[in-house]
């Protein structure tokens, strides 16, 4: 592992401003940015912390709802087993390739959109969108642009 790693960067980042810049300095004001300096540093962290968590599931995810679908799919030649077939080679991959992971489930979701979807690979391409849902929402937090607009506008 490279040394210092990011989280190890922010927190001395955070340390040297509190331990060394903050009491140099005379204004209140220079005071007071210095404060919001660590304030979002430490924010920068936990966020960082949180981001590789949803990122470590999210893979996790992909690659199980891909294995499923391709698991109740034949090659028929379709748009849709197109789609499943190139997440699957992109989950295969070392390392995966999110990317094109996240585009075959994005075609899948436009083919559920289109009713194109047998009943069962309609339930695992919905059943995917909600748990993915409910990953944004606990990565993001009071911090999603829909909470913050609506806080906005109170």
């Amino acid at each position: 592992m490279l040394r210092p790693t990011p989280m190890e960067l922010l927190a001395g980042l955070a340390r040297t401003v509190h331990q060394t810049l903050l009491p140099e300095l005379q204004s209140p004001y220079a005071q007071a940015q210095a404060s919001s300096m660590i304030a979002v540093l430490m924010f920068a962290m936990a966020a960082a912390d949180r981001t590789r968590d949803y990122d470590l599931a999210e893979v996790k995810d992909l690659r199980r709802t891909l294995s499923t679908l391709a698991s109740r799919s034949a090659n028929d030649g379709s748009d849709v087993a197109a789609a499943i077939a190139r997440g699957v080679r992109a989950a295969s991959g070392a390392p995966v390739d999110r990317r094109e992971m996240e585009a075959a489930i994005a075609d899948l979701a436009s083919s559920l959109a289109l009713k194109r979807l047998e009943r069962g690979r309609a339930r695992t391409v919905r059943a995917y969108l909600r748990r993915h849902l409910a990953r944004m929402r606990e990565l993001l937090g009071n911090a999603s642009p829909s909470q913050a607009s609506q806080a906005g506008s109170k």
